[in-house]
């Protein structure tokens, strides 16, 4: 059996770039929790979602238990999904311009030149809004070209420019709509909008989350304390928490406070020469000795690195921290589920932090919901699957007694 159970966990989540608000989030962790729960023949409630006054963190109380077993989450949810929600209003006559001059700067940078060093597949990412827009832009004088010269279109010096553009607005909201071009813009907008600090209400967002996060740790009387951080919401989560230390140094003194990353976008954002400031604070949470960081990269998620430990790869010290762990997408589904989308890369990027459909060693539900503490799953993930029965039982232990507060 794992060394230490865990009872009561406190979970705060940061997730990644998505215009997804408070309740459609609650929704969706319900929805995925009845996969985790089927998996593991596991039972589970929700309560409905409490948001704070001024809107920044939404918070739900999760149940979870087994024959032998019970776990009370405090889950909170550090939102920033609003600045993503006001980018989606952007005109593309807006978006367009922004998204490209972003794209240029990571380029004219050398920043593109450092994703291919350290990992050539976030490279290729990188690379597929522009080629793709580069790709739509001549197929559209393509096509203009061929209706000038072949079938005699009149007015040419009027109307070719009027043709092009015709065909780009239509290739835009077709291909551009399957691939998701405008969205893939926003996103590198926002990105540069947060290596350079200058977008309007982030820097402010980000200090309000620290204060909650220290508001929180003190006031927990958790087994385990979990800060995870998705996608975009990698770098986030690393900043809140670099923030929260120096807010109070002696944070988590005497508690269990860890950091998970997972199909982390920091690289994405911290190889920019103007993200020094991101860098140091990467080097501060990595020398917190009070703190567990792991990161759980996959290869075939192209939007995150593979076997690569983020603080070296920035140029800083070696610290054993984050403990980097591989994981696998296609051993956590059904293989008729892997198979229909396994295509679809935004979609295994999000199988991290959505429920699983088989037993596996790592388990966004688990990380969150489980019994066994985090500590104990990154020693031994092979024993935090066998650790359960058929009837999601904790094999080898006695049934865990009600804490005072009746979880």
């Amino acid at each position: 059996m794992p060394n230490a159970l865990v009872r009561k966990r406190c979970f705060v989540q940061m997730t990644g770039y998505e215009p997804v608000g408070p309740e459609h989030q609650h929704r969706r962790f319900i929805r995925e929790m009845a996969r985790f729960q089927k998996a593991w023949h596991v039972q589970g409630k929700v309560t409905p979602p409490n948001l704070s006054a001024d809107g920044a963190v939404a918070s739900w109380t999760v149940e979870t238990f087994g024959p032998n077993w019970q776990v009370g989450t405090d889950f909170h949810w550090f939102r920033w999904d609003d600045f993503v929600a006001a980018d989606t209003t952007r005109s593309d006559w807006a978006r367009f311009p922004l998204g490209v001059a972003a794209l240029m700067e990571f380029i004219l940078t050398g920043t593109v030149i450092r994703y291919f060093l350290v990992a050539w597949r976030y490279g290729g990412f990188f690379l597929f809004p522009l080629l793709y827009l580069v790709g739509m832009t001549w197929l559209s004088i393509g096509v203009t070209r061929f209706a000038v010269g072949h079938l005699g279109l009149f007015y040419p010096m009027l109307t070719a420019p009027l043709l092009w553009l015709a065909i780009f607005i239509a290739l835009r909201w077709t291909f551009g709509q399957f691939f998701r071009i405008g969205y893939a813009l926003d996103d590198w907008y926002f990105a540069r909008d947060f290596i350079h600090r200058v977008r309007p209400g982030l820097e402010t967002r980000l200090d309000r989350l620290a204060g909650e996060l220290v508001r929180i740790v003190r006031a927990s009387d958790a087994d385990e304390i979990v800060v995870d951080g998705h996608s975009l919401g990698a770098p986030l989560s690393i900043a809140v928490v670099d923030r929260a230390l120096r807010l109070d140094p002696q944070l988590g003194a005497g508690k269990t406070l860890n950091l998970v990353s997972s199909g982390s976008s920091l690289l994405k954002v911290a190889l920019h020469p103007a993200a020094g400031w991101l860098r140091e604070a990467v080097g501060r949470v990595a020398n917190t000795a009070s703190l567990c960081w792991v990161e759980y990269q996959a290869l075939v998620d192209i939007i995150n690195v593979y076997k690569v430990d983020p603080v070296v790869a920035l140029g800083l010290p070696y610290a054993g921290k984050p403990l980097v762990r591989i994981i696998r997408i296609r051993m956590m589904v059904a293989e008729e589920t892997y198979r229909r989308f396994r295509l679809n890369f935004m979609r295994i990027h999000r199988q991290a932090v959505m429920g699983n459909e088989r037993r596996y060693f790592y388990d966004y539900y688990m990380l969150c919901c489980g019994p066994i503490a985090l500590a104990d799953r990154i020693e031994n993930p092979d024993r935090a699957v066998t650790a359960f029965g058929g009837d999601g039982a904790l094999t080898g232990s006695e049934a865990l007694p009600a804490r005072a507060n009746g979880v």
